[in-house]
């Protein structure tokens, strides 16, 4: 059964569900490598997995943070021992993965994860003002759902416990050019400067002012959280 959580921070949840002390987790689709840090942060040895080659050059040139690695790789084929990996954290990176790919990458986690491990994939739901203002130039609905479908064929039928929590999240910008610089500075953006910084994006955006002078905006977002790989 689904659980509803409510307002909550990504690190929240992430917490609220498993331990990172002392354990060896894959951060895939690492990004800019900021989760991988606050994990490490929290007790975790963590390798960040990112596909992207400008992004992964950016991660190997950042000073170095006790206990974080990082490596250019895909989740299909992650550079780990057999059965050495805690867990894997796909966070809001599932949609990214080709649907080619998939099967793959489920065949991956059976082998990189120990016997108690677990695969924790936190996804944005298309829905939402978060959703209202960005679908213009960058709508994910149909990969989102992709990927969720994916999850259903081949992540469930490989694990013995699962579990599925929903909750918001919210993102403050404090104008339209913050909201715009952010989408615009993403390496693996596929669309123009131009697609974002327009009259209709900035009127969907502008239409999620808050009380104090600032904007915010929504996002629902799911975890599927998937433990003890069966064998």
């Amino acid at each position: 059964m689904a659980e509803e959580w409510g307002y909550q921070t990504k690190l929240e949840v992430l917490e609220g569900l498993i331990r990172l002390e002392d354990r060896f987790i894959v951060d895939a689709g690492c990004g800019s490598g900021e989760l991988s840090r606050a994990l490490a942060s929290r007790g975790a040895r963590v390798l960040g997995v990112e596909p992207d080659p400008v992004q992964a050059e950016i991660n190997a040139r950042a000073p170095v943070t006790p206990n974080v690695g990082f490596v250019q790789a895909g989740a299909g084929a992650i550079p780990v021992e057999p059965g050495s990996v805690d867990g894997v954290i796909f966070a809001n990176s599932m949609h990214h993965i080709p649907a080619a790919h998939y099967r793959q990458v489920f065949q991956e986690m059976r082998r990189v994860l120990h016997r108690d491990g677990f695969v924790y994939v936190q996804e944005p739901i298309a829905n939402g003002s978060h959703q209202y203002a960005i679908e213009l130039f960058h709508d994910e609905t149909d990969v989102r759902l992709r990927a969720y479908r994916a999850l259903v064929e081949l992540a469930n039928p490989r694990f013995a416990k699962m579990r599925e929590i929903y909750f918001d999240v919210e993102h403050t910008y404090s104008d339209f050019e913050e909201f715009a610089n952010h989408y615009c500075l993403l390496s693996y953006n596929n669309y123009a400067e131009s697609d974002v910084r327009n009259d209709k994006v900035r009127k969907r955006f502008e239409s999620c002012a808050n009380s104090h002078g600032s904007y915010t905006l929504t996002q629902p977002m799911r975890v599927n959280l998937y433990m003890k790989p069966l064998l």
